[in-house]
């Protein structure tokens, strides 16, 4: 199974010994699909743009010491990566502040004067070179109007020869406004087959979590997991009004229990999971499996000290 990513990668700062780090909730899990993927025969490839900088160069440096595939890789000399700086206060709450919206992701899809040609991500899948795609709303939502529509067009004929779409929610207020986010969705919808949805991103988009599975039931949507909060609406109960199981032969639905603590561990949490969720989807393995090896994976991280667990420290699992 081959499965290619596509989104922007940080340059993450903080006040660790380690001032600055590599990091972006699409690379991580890339890379941690990338390491449970060698004993399951997935093949992970990496789809974005960097500059020709030192800092860019060390960030695809060590996408290929995770045996990440990087042919996809664009490079715009007049570019770079996007900054995000980490700051955290008294009580551990993380704040993270983007800098740099004119990243080099952006133009990812751009044919001009930065680059003349067709993207690699394009003609691969054309040819159908993969699989299966990951494309965030945070992804989706970093493109210039253009490119959104180039990736759309390419999706619903990258369906049409079988590929498969996998999508998370996550919103990045900085990228764009909850009306331009719910329109760019509700154009990707009908095209994804297994999303992971947060409810407090749902909440931010469309100003409510109460219609989570009527919305993505309308379409193809194969599996829906649903990230949930104390505060949550009861989404058990518009399962039942919608007359859908959670064993629905058109649509499985997963209920995960949010890991309440600060917005880094939130997110270290949630790559993980999906990453863990994905392997054992991807290589042939129940929902229960899954479930299971995606919250493994969740705990073996937030158990670490490091933003990225080191591959010794999940052995077990590869």
């Amino acid at each position: 199974m081959r499965i290619v990513f596509f989104g922007e990668a940080l340059v993450e700062i903080n006040h660790s010994t380690k001032f600055s780090t590599y990091g972006g909730d699409i690379p991580n899990i890339a890379l941690y699909l990338a390491r449970l993927g060698q004993s399951r025969s997935i093949s992970v490839s990496y789809a974005t743009a960097v500059g020709t900088d030192k800092l860019s160069l060390s960030l695809l440096a060590r996408w290929q010491q995770e045996k990440i595939d990087t042919s996809l890789v664009r490079y715009f000399s007049t570019k770079f990566p996007d900054l995000c700086y980490i700051e955290t206060d008294r009580e551990g709450m993380c704040y993270r502040h983007f800098w740099n919206k004119d990243n080099a992701a952006r133009y990812y899809f751009a044919s001009s004067s930065l680059s003349p040609n067709t993207s690699p991500l394009e003609i691969a899948l054309h040819k159908y070179h993969y699989h299966a795609i990951y494309i965030s709303a945070v992804s989706f939502g970093l493109l210039t109007e253009d490119a959104k529509a180039t990736l759309l067009v390419l999706l619903e004929k990258f369906k049409r020869k079988g590929g498969k779409v996998y999508f998370d929610n996550r919103y990045r207020a900085h990228l764009w406004t909850p009306q331009q986010a719910k329109y760019w969705i509700c154009q990707l919808l009908p095209y994804i087959d297994i999303a992971f949805i947060d409810s407090k991103d749902e909440q931010q988009v469309w100003g409510t979590d109460e219609h989570i599975i009527e919305r993505y039931s309308r379409f193809n949507c194969c599996e829906l997991v649903i990230k949930q909060y104390s505060s949550s609406n009861d989404f058990s109960s518009q399962c039942d009004k919608l007359n859908i199981s959670s064993r629905s032969s058109a649509m499985s639905i997963s209920l995960i229990q949010a890991v309440e603590r600060n917005q880094t561990s939130i997110h270290l949490a949630d790559n993980a999971f999906i990453a863990g969720y994905l392997a054992g989807r991807i290589s042939g393995k129940s929902l229960e499996h899954s479930l299971k090896l995606g919250k493994s994976l969740t705990a073996r991280v937030l158990n670490h000290p490091t933003a990225v667990i080191p591959a010794a420290a999940m052995r077990d699992m590869m």
